[in-house]
């Protein structure tokens, strides 16, 4: 009892002094940044982590297990051997430089491309100054948000690459490397690459803000939901959407309007435009396979385009294969199933009053058969998205 009590009041004297914060994140594994970097430049020696190193195990157990077919040819490499002149982020993080590779993590693809929306939320994530320049040693950091508190999760640079390309997540800008290196530290965090394979949008949400998520049934949504969503973007939470499934052959089926059941999108931008004389809702989604885009109505290059302000037509129609389109809010709610939003204040997104939530931490562990309960990949809970 005496040492259960010493470890109570020494954790929280930590969280008094702040650990866990934004500020002073937890160091993952105990591994602090800082020290291995200097370690590494003192020796001219590049980090290899020994807590997540570049073998099998780091790739999976499974379809991506050491005997897989799907991980023969698979060679580590460092960003500075896959080109000559590599960058952590090439004019900006943007929503285009999270194009899905070989890895069935849709979901989380969503919620970095809706991340890329709110620069603040960003480098909380992606720590600012880090570079394959100034002061190189093969070592980069993340933080995420984790059972209450942040953690700085190390990585070093090397990624599985197959025939001289990156296996998985990938930038359109090929020498931009920040949102593979984001997807290897989660996939740390998370024991292995395999094990991100299918999830919640809202998830990686959480795990990317600490931020508190709600969800809708679009077929059953509140009238206003348009406005609950432009409010939402608007005040910087991230949002996500996709198409249930009813069985596992409908798994990344492709409609004829090429919309991708049992797949995540991100949601990232709504707009209204005079169309015929009333005003059209619209709602922009990306696909992080970054194409395969919706055919329908206000599509790009869709006649509809032709009908509204050239000024405003040139603003919103971009007419670019990225994976990112507008389509009616009508016809999103008929074709999409699930709407989620990770809120990043307590403030209600459903009201334009404010109302202020009390909030309180309980520091303790679930028990198997006394506390512990499901999960959203739990059999009978809400659906994973598996593209």
């Amino acid at each position: 009892m005496a040492a259960m009590a010493g470890r109570l009041s020494k954790q929280q004297r930590s969280v008094a002094e702040g650990l866990g914060s934004s500020l002073n994140a937890v160091k993952y594994l105990g591994q602090d940044y800082e020290t291995l970097r200097k370690q590494c430049l003192e020796t001219g020696t590049l980090f290899k982590d020994p807590e997540f190193p570049a073998c099998p195990s780091a790739l999976g157990y499974k379809d991506l297990g050491p005997y897989s077919p799907q991980t023969q040819g698979i060679v580590w490499k460092r960003p500075t051997e896959l080109c000559p002149d590599p960058q952590f982020i090439v004019g900006g993080a943007t929503r285009t430089d999270v194009r899905q590779g070989a890895l069935g993590d849709c979901w989380l693809l969503a919620a970095i491309a809706s991340l890329t929306l709110n620069e603040g939320l960003l480098y909380r994530v992606v720590p600012k100054g880090q570079s394959f320049q100034k002061n190189y040693a093969g070592i980069f950091h993340f933080q995420f948000w984790q059972y209450g508190e942040w953690v700085d999760v190390v990585i070093d640079d090397r990624l599985p690459t197959r025939n001289g390309n990156l296996l998985f997540l990938h930038s359109e800008e090929g020498r931009e490397f920040w949102s593979a290196l984001l997807e290897k530290a989660y996939a740390k965090l998370n024991g292995s690459y395999e094990a991100l394979t299918g999830g919640s949008t809202v998830e990686g949400f959480e795990d990317f803000t600490g931020g508190i998520s709600e969800f809708y049934d679009l077929k059953k949504a509140p009238t206003n939901l348009y406005q609950i969503i432009r409010k939402a973007l608007r005040s910087g939470s991230l949002l996500g959407c996709s198409i249930d499934v009813t069985n596992a052959l409908e798994l990344q089926e492709v409609t004829s309007l090429k919309l991708v059941k049992g797949h995540a999108y991100s949601v990232t931008g709504v707009e209204e435009v005079n169309f015929h004389g009333r005003l059209e809702k619209l709602i922009r989604l990306r696909n992080p396979w970054g194409g395969t885009e919706w055919k329908g109505a206000w599509s790009d290059s869709a006649p509809e385009w032709n009908y509204i302000d050239p000024r405003q037509k040139e603003e919103l129609d971009k007419k670019a294969e990225d994976g990112e389109f507008w389509m009616s809010f009508s016809d999103f709610q008929r074709q999409f199933s699930r709407l989620e939003i990770c809120n990043l204040s307590p403030d209600s997104l459903t009201s334009e009053e404010i109302h202020k939530w009390n909030t309180a931490l309980f520091n303790g562990r679930w028990i198997r058969g006394s506390t512990a309960g499901g999960c959203q990949n739990y059999p009978g809970t809400d659906q994973r998205d598996d593209g």
